[in-house]
């Protein structure tokens, strides 16, 4: 994915190392899904934004319990969430939810496409 998105522009390729950071985080943290929209994925030469959801393993906050230094670093970002846009889905519902709230656009007959990051 990030081949795809990341370069061609400064904005591009920072906002790849934030996204690839967040993979980094999510695979070890335990996480089982992570999503990523905002125009980072569209064509533009300057997105302003990646948006993403990760739903967490079920074992998060254990992981977090056992000193997880990357799962206690992704919490901080989900929780805290100074600048980043990365959200947390805590079970399928909650995954489901983000998923439309995504995919929606101004025009409610049509959605936009995600793209799903494999961890």
């Amino acid at each position: 994915m990030l081949s795809r998105f990341a370069t061609g522009s400064p904005q591009r390729n920072l906002l790849g190392r934030t996204i690839s950071h967040w993979t980094r985080l999510c695979r070890s943290a335990g996480a089982t899904r992570l999503c990523v929209d905002g125009s980072f994925v569209t064509a533009k030469d300057a997105p302003n934004d990646a948006d993403a959801v990760v739903l967490l393993g079920p074992d998060f906050a254990n992981r977090i319990a056992h000193v997880n230094v990357d799962a206690i670093l992704l919490a901080e970002i989900l929780y805290s969430r100074p600048k980043e846009h990365l959200f947390a889905a805590e079970d399928r519902r909650d995954w489901d939810d983000w998923i439309d709230f995504f995919s929606r656009t101004i025009d409610p007959t049509v959605r936009k496409g995600l793209v799903e990051v494999t961890l």
